[in-house]
């Protein structure tokens, strides 16, 4: 029995706790991977690195001391929707998972797979959809169901999974199929468009004078904690720590996507400058 209040930022290094059907999940993703990387001539060794260090942090939120704590204090549970929504999903994806499976020997079935799936990583429908399962699962009664009943709270985690993948898809270009991309703009605004969902959750959590989930309470009293201020603090983790992670993947993004841009327009402009030097040497 865990009977003191625990160190946040020593949680993820802390009481792990193994569970069979998470590492046999984990362990098939790598093994897939894997293969796919052996039957390639050439991928980059960062590629591989980034995957595995998106597996590692689905690992640490679902079976280290973030998971242990994840039913007793708001804030280490708001920590753990933060890996899963922020942290894992861009690492997995800068991966490149969709294009390495689209040279396997299914690459045909998957690209119309991919084809099919284009409106669900459509930016202007993922932003919605991402703000309404934040709003949905934090300020309906479907948070306390999930603090109760353990099935619920591990289909909460896939869904934050889900979707943290989708929402990062557009951001990253992960989807080499994608019919709209967007550039450096784009991204800022797509991300300033996904964080008044997140700001209001975060305010309410932290300005809420009261419990807003009484479940909470009984757990945090017994670790010597005060869950309102508790609470306050999961507030400011996904008002502040959530938004400025937002943020600046947003400028680097956008930046990184006008520099692709700028770089590109050069490129054309010295492949078209020999062409433009020929043609004004001939005679009329």
């Amino acid at each position: 029995m865990i009977a003191s209040a625990p160190n946040l930022l020593a949680l993820p290094f802390e009481h792990w706790e193994s569970e069979w059907a998470i590492d046999a999940e984990a362990a098939v993703a790598c093994a897939l991977y894997a293969w796919g990387v052996l039957r390639v001539r050439r991928w980059r060794a960062v590629w591989c690195c980034s995957f595995l260090a998106g597996v590692g942090i689905v690992l640490v939120a679902l079976q280290s001391g973030v998971d242990a704590y994840d039913d007793r204090l708001l804030s280490d549970h708001m920590v753990q929707h933060m890996l899963l929504l922020f942290a894992a999903p861009p690492l997995l994806l800068l991966g490149r998972p969709v294009t390495l499976a689209l040279r396997g020997p299914r690459r045909h079935a998957l690209a119309r797979v991919l084809i099919r799936a284009r409106p669900l990583t459509n930016p202007y429908a993922l932003v919605p959809v991402f703000s309404l399962v934040l709003l949905l699962t934090h300020l309906t009664g479907f948070y306390e169901v999930t603090l109760r009943h353990q099935l619920v709270h591990d289909f909460e985690h896939a869904i934050f999974l889900a979707v943290g993948l989708l929402f990062w898809t557009p951001l990253l270009d992960a989807n080499p199929l994608a019919t709209r991309r967007l550039g450096g703009v784009g991204r800022l605004v797509y991300v300033l468009a996904a964080m008044p969902a997140m700001a209001a959750i975060g305010a309410y959590l932290n300005r809420s004078p009261t419990l807003v989930y009484p479940a909470y309470g009984p757990p945090a009293r017994a670790l010597g904690v005060s869950a309102l201020a508790d609470q306050a603090q999961a507030g400011a983790i996904m008002w502040v720590g959530g938004g400025v992670t937002l943020v600046a993947a947003g400028l680097y993004l956008a930046m990184a996507a006008m520099s692709a841009e700028e770089r590109r327009l050069q490129a054309r402009e010295l492949a078209g400058a020999p062409e433009r030097a020929g043609a004004g040497g001939v005679a009329p």
